[in-house]
Formats: C-alpha cells, structure tokens, sequence
C-alpha cells in the first residue's frame, strides 16, 4: 500500500512539475496548431486599433495584426477568433487559457511579473488637443496655461512632471475635456495619441498640435509566462511584417497621414 501511494505521489510531483516548467507551458505554439485557429483577445472600444464596426464585425490596426499571426500560422488570415477584452480582465482571460494572445497591452513592471511580453509592434504617447488657432506646437508651450486631463491618466501624470507650472483641470471623461476646449476653459488636453486621433475624427475645428507624441508608450501582444517557442515566433513574424513593410502599409490603413509620425516614433 505505502508503495503504491509513494509511486502515486512521484507520479503527480513529475505532472506538477511538467505543467510548472517553462517547458511545459511552452505549448501554445503546438496547441493553436493543434487547433487550427488562433483565440486573440482584443478591445472594441479603442479605434483605429481595435473596435467594431457597424455590423459588429472586429476591425482595426490591432485586428490586422492578429490576422497576420493567424496568416503566417495556417496560410489565411481568416483562421482567428476574437475575444473582446478589457484591462481589468485581460490577464486573466490569458493565464486561464481563454486566449491565446493578447494583442495591443501595454507594458508595464506590475504586468511583467504576471505574463510575457513581445517586441513592441506599436508605439503611442500623449499629445495636446488644441483649437485650430493655438499656438501650441509642443507640450513645454503649456507652461502657465489651464490644461484638461484625465483624472489619473498617463496623460495627467506625465504633464505633472514634465511641466509643474501647467494648472491641469481634471475631468473624467474626454468629451468634457472637449467641451471645456472648444469653450475656450482650457488650452490644450493632453491624453494618449490614440484616443486623440479617435476624438479628432468627430471633432471640428481643433488639431492635434505638432503630431509629435511625447513620453512614449510601448503596445506589445502579451503571452502566458515561460512561453518561449510562442513568443519566438510571434516576435519572429513582427519583425518580418517590418522587413516586408506590411507594417508600414497597416499604418498607413488605419492612420493615413499620420503614419508617418507614428513610425518615425517607433524607430527612435
């Protein structure tokens, strides 16, 4: 009896041991294939990157990239589904094993002790909203001036240290910010170059001011800790879209003339 349950314990301990192992959870590559489709968590809410169009079909840079990853895997890009996903869940979605992926994560210490992060693919920072006749062209014009931002946003933080003089007025949400520019309340709002470009398509008569984003801020697709040979190969396929200039052409897609700043930003 005491052998069997001693060769019982040993059994489970290598089991244990297999799943706990770098190599053992080194399996998504072989899964996805297994599978034939790629499980990618992605938001819907944050246009061009990612977000559903009128017929609730996913679309954007994001979208383009996960289909990429599906194309290099199984020769069609079709072969993914998409999981919407939102910051509070996303990890979670990942270490479970609902996704495979998470495409358009920001990288930060806290997210680095809990999964993996590939090359950057993407790189936004925060930029200024002005009226079109502002002659704020860089974010040292604010000095002095009544800016709004996003209670405890990056875009919050980052004027509170890079300009102490500004007077920042906190709103909640952007559309107030907006109101409060357009009523000539503040000078400028600063929040993330997405988000802008986003509020800009629906917005007349303001600009982003200079195009040139500042504190920069890596997006990266997030897989489950230890997972090198999935991790090698998304890396492996990012920097072929950049070698073939897919990259460029999917910027170009979905930022048109600001693409430009956008790589320019990337490469530094």
């Amino acid at each position: 009896m005491k052998r069997n349950t001693s060769l019982l314990l040993l059994l489970v301990f290598c089991f244990l041991s297999l799943v706990y192992s770098g190599e053992g959870i080194a399996g998504t590559l072989q899964d996805v294939t297994r599978r034939g489709k790629l499980i990618a968590g992605v938001k819907t809410e944050y246009p061009p990157l990612g977000f559903l169009d009128n017929k609730g079909v996913n679309k954007g840079f994001d979208i383009d990239i996960a289909k990429t990853l599906a194309k290099e895997l199984f020769g069609k890009e079709g072969a993914v589904e998409f999981v919407p996903v939102m910051p509070e869940n996303q990890i979670a979605f990942l270490t479970s094993g609902k996704i495979d992926i998470i495409v358009g994560i920001g990288t930060t210490e806290g997210r680095k002790r809990k999964i993996d992060f590939s090359i950057p693919y993407f790189i936004s920072g925060q930029s200024i909203l002005v009226r079109g006749d502002s002659k704020i062209t860089k974010y040292q014009d604010l000095a002095g001036k009544q800016v709004g931002t996003i209670r405890g946003s990056k875009g919050d933080i980052a004027i509170g240290e890079l300009v102490p003089t500004a007077r920042r007025i906190k709103f909640e949400h952007p559309s107030e910010a907006v109101k409060a520019l357009t009523e000539h309340r503040v000078e400028g709002f600063v929040e993330d170059y997405v988000s802008l470009y986003n509020l800009l398509q629906r917005s007349r008569g303001l600009r982003i001011a200079g195009l040139q984003p500042f504190s920069p801020a890596p997006h990266s697709l997030g897989v489950r800790e230890g997972d090198k040979e999935w991790l090698n190969f998304i890396n492996a396929t990012l920097e072929k879209m950049k070698k073939t200039g897919e990259y460029e052409k999917l910027l170009d897609k979905w930022f048109g003339v600001e693409a430009k700043v956008l790589w320019r930003l990337f490469k530094k």
